[in-house]
């Protein structure tokens, strides 16, 4: 299965202090030992740099994030991405163009379902699962 991770999820992986952090890593282990492709895009891996980076020393953050690249897979946003998410952003309710992105940057590779803690995360046809 592709998993898509987003940035709330990958930000509890890496902080420990995070409300969620032990119930993410738990929820995660299975899809790890099942050897489901995990994938999430550019656009959240420097999210959550810039996020950690206020919490975490420098050199730290980074060997975590070497860490992370192991299992996760990192995915392009590109302009045709962006272009699509403004369409919909200004044509649905939908108003976080964020979520928007991240969600057609898992449908366009495959991902068959997104883990998030967002709980009005913007997916109309791909399977949302939380770690609560």
């Amino acid at each position: 299965m592709k998993i898509f991770l987003d940035a709330n999820i990958i930000l509890d992986m890496i902080d420990l202090d995070r409300g969620n952090a032990e119930k993410t890593k738990e929820h995660l282990k299975r899809y790890i030992y099942n050897a489901d492709e995990l994938y999430t895009s550019c656009d959240i891996f420097t999210t959550v740099y810039y996020v950690a980076s206020k919490k975490i020393e420098y050199q730290q953050l980074l060997e975590t994030l070497e860490k992370l690249l192991r299992f996760i897979a990192i995915l392009p946003i590109d302009i045709d991405t962006i272009t699509r998410a403004m369409y919909i952003g200004k044509t649905t309710r939908h108003k976080d163009l964020e979520d928007i992105l991240q969600y057609l940057c898992a449908r366009d590779h495959g991902c068959t379902r997104i883990i998030t803690n967002d709980k009005s995360f913007y997916s109309p046809d791909i399977d949302v699962e939380g770690c609560r």
